[in-house]
């Protein structure tokens, strides 16, 4: 699933994608809260720190899909990831883009893309999205 979190002080959002396995006999829009929730417990603790005086707004779920790729290393093969890649970088294009491609002054909290601009799945995770929930921001990648 993709989420966006506010920075309260810059005003600014951070756009991301996390995922688990859910049970398929419960709500699932619970499960898919559930899912940000615990990502935004564990949110910049196992990456870099939060910028300077971040302050930001719990995590919010924007969109989630249902994938089959349990085993993590199946991922390429299944079209629900596909689309949360593609939609996590729509997101953040159509927020004005990573700080990676925008420099000063920035417009997200994102320091780098969610796909970077040669990977050779871009377009696919793009149209993916596109497909699914619509387009956001044009393709951005080479």
């Amino acid at each position: 699933m993709t989420y966006r979190k506010l920075n309260m002080n810059t005003h600014r959002y951070y756009l991301g994608r996390t995922s688990m396995v859910v049970d398929l006999s419960r709500p699932l829009d619970e499960q898919a809260a559930l899912a940000v929730i615990f990502r935004d417990m564990r949110h910049h603790i196992d990456e870099t720190d939060e910028p300077n005086g971040a302050v930001f707004d719990f995590a919010r779920v924007d969109q989630f899909d249902i994938g089959t790729a349990i085993d993590y290393g199946r991922r390429y093969d299944d079209a629900a990831y596909w689309r949360i890649r593609g939609r996590e970088q729509q997101l953040i294009d159509s927020h004005g883009g990573a700080q990676s491609d925008t420099g000063m002054p920035y417009r997200t909290e994102n320091i780098v893309r969610g796909v970077s601009k040669d990977n050779p799945w871009g377009r696919r995770f793009h149209d993916a999205a596109t497909e699914r929930w619509g387009q956001l921001h044009s393709y951005t990648g080479y």
